[in-house]
């Protein structure tokens, strides 16, 4: 989803990585070309390669500067989705540094495991005032990846609420060839038609024009067909009710001033989320969730 208005695309190739510096970066190496790259900032994860194949979207325009949301990969949506009052659109979950709880480990299995934190600080109260702490523990396997959420409200007396959703922009050769599962009677807002509500009809949802769709009490798999190399890519989650299908289409694609005007057809946004309604956490409580990709 693109910040609202339209601006002037910048023409300068942005995607340089000499500004993704090397202690802003986590790598997750498991061997076998097989490899998760974290930015801290945002604790956005900006590529995921299984046997040197990329399986993430990230535009040739997005913005690396520490302050921007990253466009592309997999940003991490806290507190709020959507426009938000009190800060950013999104929330400030993928616009703040995390801290790298702990470094990369291979595990006994061989997998490789690393943990980052966010504890609410002078920033975060500054649009939100309440006490979170949010651990996001990521396993890298063979080809699987996984994201495990916990966010812990360490308050005596004050209860809050929040969305949380991970935006995977998943890499496609022709989004026009993809389909999607496990979303059949599902109801959704479709917020290109004003936030009505329908009910998918589809066995397998395929996307041919904008999309923006918020599925609620969507089933806990789904399986996303004609990814890299024809694959197909299965996504299971936890304690995620609804599962958030966007791309931007050539329209609005030109409206947001880093993502390419022609990179709409290679990707497509299928995002776990609990988002319709929000979580609500009692003082001294944790709420956690999960998600697992799968290439296939």
């Amino acid at each position: 989803m693109c910040d609202q208005g339209k601006r002037k695309k910048k023409e300068k190739f942005q995607y340089n990585k000499s500004i993704m510096a090397a202690t802003s970066v986590v790598v997750l190496d498991r061997g076998n070309n097989t490899t998760c790259t974290v930015n801290l900032h945002g604790a956005t994860v900006v590529s995921w390669r299984v046997n040197n194949q990329e399986q993430l979207f990230v535009s040739k325009l997005a913005v690396f500067d520490g302050k921007k949301a990253i466009r592309g990969g997999i940003p991490f949506v806290f507190p709020q989705f959507g426009p938000w009052n009190f800060g950013p659109q999104h929330g400030f979950g993928r616009v703040v540094r995390w801290t790298l709880e702990r470094a990369p480990e291979r595990l006994p299995s061989g997998d490789v495991e690393a943990v980052f934190s966010l504890m609410d600080n002078e920033i975060t109260r500054s649009m939100w005032n309440y006490p979170f702490r949010i651990t996001y523990r990521l396993i890298l396997r063979e080809k699987e990846l996984h994201f495990h959420i916990g966010v812990y409200n360490p308050s005596k007396d004050m209860t809050f609420s929040f969305n949380l959703l991970l935006h995977t922009y998943l890499k496609v050769p022709d989004v026009r060839r993809c389909q999607i599962t496990g979303l059949h009677g599902c109801t959704f807002v479709d917020k290109t038609r004003d936030g009505a509500i329908y009910q998918e009809g589809r066995d397998a949802v395929t996307i041919n024009e904008w999309t923006d769709r918020v599925y609620q009490h969507t089933p806990q798999e789904h399986i996303i067909t004609n990814v890299v190399s024809g694959r197909k890519m299965r996504l299971q989650k936890y304690n995620f009710p609804d599962t958030v299908v966007w791309n931007p289409w050539m329209e609005k694609a030109r409206e947001c001033q880093d993502f390419g005007d022609d990179e709409y057809p290679n990707m497509i946004c299928v995002e776990a989320g609990h988002v319709s309604t929000p979580v609500i956490l009692l003082p001294g409580t944790a709420f956690e969730a999960s998600q697992i990709l799968q290439v296939m």
